[in-house]
């Protein structure tokens, strides 16, 4: 295994830090070029003073749905956007997003401020194959980390995962062989394939975990206990990203924290959308203040996230992180509870497959599926729960593959991971997940 990444930016990354510094606009400037190109924030911010950035109205996921993809699109680059995107709209109508050429390939550019860059190309000069195994269709997330790997020396097999051309058992055989030194994916579809190949490539299977170097993930929730035990098993670094439908805002960095990128102003509300600030835990919004395709300005995500100063080698000046969905946010004694919360609490004692937490008025029922389980672990995780939340715990330790099938395509995120059974729960459940 290479050795871990260090904390030094290559001087290419220093340099992009400050240029993009240089480059953006304040949120006052981008909201003003919003209004001036773009037909919806014409009519959005019509009789608003836009020097009072904090009292303009937030753009919600509901407001979007509404809207024309082509209202959002900015008239000066409408001739030189060459991509759109969306989100998967998992909790809401999806979310649009245009791509000049330029701001396509910025994921790339990105890749070089990261500490984790050194790591990467030390990987592709011992096995430069490289399997991206992310979802392709109105999401970027296929289409910039195959750029991205292409553009940093890779040989790429792009699976397309999530279809009926790249199943799961397709995925493994191309894992078999293949056999890449950096695969991308989400989490669970990552362990799905691994296990597939254990199961269908018994001689070649421990050739394509001695090779494999590293998983950069994304698409999904991965707590740092999961990423963890998914490093320690594999014997791989798990880096995870933070992205969103413009794709990267975040940097993942050896330090274990994400940290936002110079390109974006974020703000955080709470239950009532009251704005807290730049810094607490809250619902999340943010301002791309360098994308002007579709400039997205008080974009509410609308995550449930933690925002703070970053203690950071690297010289990151934030820190985030993301506990889940806001609307999937369940009240345990009086606090804010989502996935990270859950996860880093099972995941710590050595388990990775899929889980199900169901809320109930005197108890927590926790389904887990066993992937390379330890002895007890049920007993441990129902007694760090139950610590942690102060409630009885039951938990039914399952094969790995009852929540998730592990051989069949995926139809949906699984993002319900904890679900409120209460009569008094706040959860607003999507019908589409």
């Amino acid at each position: 295994m290479p050795a871990e990444p260090g904390f030094k930016l290559t001087l290419k990354g220093r340099l992009l830090r400050a240029l993009i510094g240089r480059k953006c606009l304040s949120p006052e400037r981008m909201a003003a070029y919003a209004v001036k190109q773009t037909a919806f924030y014409a009519k959005h911010y019509e009789g608003c003073d836009l020097a009072q950035f904090e009292s303009l109205p937030l753009l919600t996921k509901k407001i979007v749905r509404d809207q024309s993809p082509y209202d959002l699109l900015s008239r000066a680059l409408a001739d030189k956007v060459v991509y759109y995107g969306e989100t998967t709209g998992s909790t809401g109508s999806p979310t649009p997003s245009f791509f000049t050429a330029k701001e396509f390939h910025a994921s790339t550019l990105l890749t070089y401020m990261s500490p984790y860059f050194p790591y990467l190309m030390e990987a592709k000069r011992e096995n430069r194959t490289a399997l991206n195994g992310l979802a392709f269709g109105f999401t970027v997330a296929g289409m910039s980390f195959g750029d991205l790997l292409v553009n940093v020396g890779f040989l790429v097999a792009n699976t397309g995962s999530r279809s009926t051309l790249a199943t799961p058992p397709r995925i493994a055989r191309g894992l078999a062989r293949l056999m890449p030194s950096v695969v991308t994916a989400a989490p669970i579809d990552f362990l799905c394939w691994m296990r597939i190949v254990e199961e269908d490539y018994p001689d070649e299977a421990p050739a394509v975990k001695a090779k494999l170097r590293a998983l950069m993930s994304t698409a999904e929730l991965c707590a740092e206990e999961r990423a963890a035990r998914i490093a320690e098993h594999f014997d791989i670094q798990s880096v995870d990203i933070y992205a969103c439908v413009e794709g990267f805002f975040t940097l993942p960095c050896p330090c274990g924290e994400k940290h936002i990128l110079p390109a974006y102003h974020v703000e955080l509300f709470d239950e009532e959308l009251n704005r807290i600030g730049e810094t607490g835990t809250g619902r999340f919004a943010f301002t791309n203040l360098l994308k002007r395709s579709s400039p997205m300005v008080r974009y509410l995500l609308d995550d449930l996230v933690t925002i703070r100063p970053a203690d950071c080698p690297a010289g990151f000046k934030w820190t985030i992180v993301p506990h889940g969905r806001w609307e999937l946010t369940v009240r345990i004694g009086g606090e804010n509870v989502n996935v990270r919360h859950f996860e880093n609490e099972i995941f710590r004692h050595g388990l990775f497959g899929d889980f199900k937490v169901v809320v109930r008025d005197d108890r927590l029922d926790v389904t887990l599926e066993d992937y390379a389980a330890p002895a007890g672990v049920a007993d441990l995780v129902a007694k760090g729960l139950s610590d942690r939340f102060g409630l009885p715990v039951t938990v039914d330790l399952v094969p790995f593959g009852t929540l998730t099938d592990y051989r069949a395509p995926r139809k949906s995120k699984p993002i319900l991971k904890i679900e409120d059974a209460r009569a008094e729960s706040t959860q607003e459940v999507p019908k589409l997940l």
